[in-house]
């Protein structure tokens, strides 16, 4: 299979993955529900190049507001999961795994994932309900940080896997 391919594959995959862990997988709370499609957004991260797990995130969990009925987080969503993708796939770009760059890639984009909602609901629900939502919003995040870390870390001692993401993420240097 050809490189490109092999890349739109990937990335349909993941997409797939984060939409069905979105709208399926979730347990709902006062503002929306918590969910397990963080959970591969991170993964995502690891495996697919900027250009690609940014999408594959934004498409997904787009989609999954659209099928869960929550229309009017479709945009915000979009927003909030590509800077989630963009910003952990920066401290987890270079081929080597270092594991603090992990922990700490998940949670600062998580900070920001979770701001961005705060920011949203706060002018849309009214700041009280955006702040009385905060301790049941922040279990997402905390079981995606560390349930993703164990995964890459895991991931990243499968040479198939290594190899994969290696030809994925990339470029040979001339």
């Amino acid at each position: 299979m050809n490189k490109h391919t092999k890349k739109i594959c990937i990335t349909a995959l993941f997409t797939a993955l984060i939409l069905v862990a979105t709208a399926y997988i979730k347990i709902p709370i006062a503002l929306g529900y918590i969910h397990l499609g963080d959970l591969f957004i991170i993964i995502s991260a690891f495996f697919l190049p900027i250009e690609l797990c940014a999408p594959a995130a934004m498409l997904g969990a787009g989609l999954a507001d659209l099928i869960a009925g929550y229309v009017n987080y479709i945009p915000i969503t979009i927003l909030a999961k590509g800077l989630m993708a963009v910003i952990i796939r920066a401290f987890i770009a270079e081929d080597k795994i270092v594991i603090w760059k992990i922990i700490v890639g998940a949670l600062a984009s998580s900070i920001v994932m979770q701001l961005v909602y705060f920011i949203y609901e706060g002018f849309y629900y009214g700041w009280s309900l955006a702040i009385a939502n905060i301790p049941t919003a922040l279990i997402q995040p905390a079981v995606s940080i560390v349930v993703g870390s164990v995964a890459i870390i895991a991931f990243s001692k499968v040479k198939m896997l290594m190899s994969m993401r290696k030809e994925l993420t990339f470029r040979k240097k001339k």
